[in-house]
């Protein structure tokens, strides 16, 4: 009577009875599909466009901040905050000091929406 290999067959993992290795073109596979899904354009709504604007950054109000997108608020905010950053030549960014950091700069627009944002920003950094 023949002796049969009685191990369990795990698919995708090396297989003693035959000599392959079927892991790796499963391996290969799964991340060519995933490489595939990362790289996928995304398709934003239409009402989510920005239009490209072109400001001059020490007369933008703190009033106009209530008036734009909130999306438009975040990259205004963002930018900022790194002009800020970069003036004072800082080069580590800790979330939660540049949170409290935006927070105060916001603080000081809702007082004085005449302030401009750059002003509220250069004061919250001291």
């Amino acid at each position: 009577m023949p002796e049969y290999d009685t191990a369990p067959v795990v698919w995708g993992a090396y297989d003693r009875r035959d000599g392959v290795n079927r892991g790796g073109p499963i391996l290969v596979a799964s991340c060519l599909a995933l490489a595939a899904a990362e790289f996928e354009p995304e398709r934003a709504p239409a009402q989510m466009t920005l239009t490209p604007r072109v400001i001059q950054i020490d007369q933008v109000k703190c009033a106009e901040l209530e008036s734009v997108s909130s999306d438009r608020k975040d990259r205004l905010l963002v930018y900022f905050n790194g002009y800020v950053d970069g003036m004072r030549r800082h080069t580590v960014w800790d979330e939660r000091k540049v949170g409290e950091l935006v927070e105060r700069a916001l603080n000081y627009c809702k007082a004085d929406p005449t302030e401009t944002v750059l002003s509220a920003f250069t004061r919250a950094s001291r």
